[in-house]
């Protein structure tokens, strides 16, 4: 399911520390990996849905890196 583009952003995501107070949107990304905004949420939803990326709607929002430990139940 992960592709190359997943990759990139999984490690955009962990380089940058993003977090839930701290997320990357759209835009930013897009213009990081030189893609477009829409092209970038088409694909980090998969990504969600899979619980590797978390996001953070509205005003501010964005994408961030979730944390391993918190989907196994430990820290």
């Amino acid at each position: 399911m992960c592709n190359y583009l997943h990759e990139e952003v999984l490690k955009l995501l962990a380089q940058h520390g993003t977090s839930y107070a701290k997320p990357m949107n759209s835009q930013e990304i897009g213009e990081i990996l030189k893609v477009t905004p829409s092209y970038i949420r088409s694909q980090l939803s998969q990504l969600v849905k899979i619980r590797q990326v978390g996001v953070r709607r509205g005003n501010g929002g964005g994408y961030y890196l979730m944390k391993k430990g918190l989907q196994n139940g430990t820290s």
